[in-house]
């Protein structure tokens, strides 16, 4: 039975030697919307903040950012935490909006620094940040440690570190007949994906574990969930991003071209209700 207890990948087997594409490990890709076109992905982020900055800002103000503090944005998406960070620190400070791919940074102010960042392989000067912010990026990285040990590593003594990420083991749909199909579906890709090490959908679960691992001191934490009708917000980032995912995913052979036309019909029920995916917060302090 999958339904009713927190769910995860070890409950669905997955043929290692199945997941592939185009002759190629999905492994090597490392994220699974690389080819989404720009104006999709945009709209797809777009979405996503206005989902979860409220609650970015609410833990920011907490942490109590002010002027002269210097602040790195890993994985800054559209840029919209850099700029609420460039309001928050100036005059005198400094931020800076770090991705790997920096395609929907621009416009933004002239005070945000954009900087192209492979936070795999690379690491930007060490203890010279007060700030370190992460969202939505671990789950995408095959070494989340070794990531969040980077960032530790340019936060100055006492420099605060805040990861957000996800945890879809509630991520269930309700309401339409084959709303359990779906359920089940969904979280068989995710286990397929886990073990290709493209994405781990379950890793917020594990987050503020690992900012004590990275060497940080935990400094608290929280988590954010609810519950989205079809053509919600919540809803709507959801189904843009699985329908973006979905020619990768059939091509790799973690669904067919079937069960994605099935899915979509699903997500497109008024009827369809999604519990959502959990978004767990972190945050710890770089000891003196």
């Amino acid at each position: 039975m999958l339904f009713g207890r927190l769910l995860g990948p070890a409950e669905i087997e997955v043929d290692d030697a199945a997941v592939d594409l185009g002759g190629a490990k999905m492994g090597e890709r490392n994220y699974i919307l690389t080819e989404t076109a720009a104006d999709a992905e945009s709209a797809r982020l777009t979405l996503l903040e206005r989902l979860f900055d409220p609650a970015t800002v609410r833990r920011l103000e907490r942490l109590d950012v002010a002027a002269g503090a210097r602040c790195l944005e890993v994985g800054a998406g559209r840029g919209s935490i850099a700029r609420w960070l460039v309001g928050r620190v100036f005059p005198g400070g400094r931020v800076v909006a770090a991705d790997i791919d920096c395609r929907h940074l621009g416009g933004l102010p002239q005070d945000i620094e954009v900087r192209t960042l492979d936070i795999r392989t690379d690491t930007p000067e060490p203890d010279a940040f007060d700030l370190v912010h992460c969202r939505a990026l671990l789950m995408h990285l095959p070494d989340p440690l070794d990531a969040l040990r980077r960032m530790t590593a340019v936060l100055r003594p006492g420099g605060v570190l805040l990861a957000e990420e996800g945890d879809h083991g509630l991520h269930v749909y309700s309401g339409h007949p084959d709303a359990p199909w779906l359920t089940e579906l969904t979280h068989r890709v995710f286990a397929g994906l886990a073990s290709a090490k493209i994405m781990n959908a379950y890793l917020g679960r594990s987050l503020p574990g690992m900012l004590t691992a990275a060497g940080l001191e935990l400094a608290g934490g929280e988590i954010d969930s609810g519950v989205a009708r079809s053509g919600e917000p919540a809803f709507e980032f959801e189904r843009r991003t699985a329908e973006a995912a979905a020619p990768a995913l059939i091509a790799a052979g973690l669904m067919t071209e079937a069960e994605d036309r099935r899915a979509r019909a699903v997500r497109s029920a008024p009827a369809t209700v999604m519990n959502t995916w959990s978004l767990v917060a972190a945050w710890g302090r770089r000891p003196n």
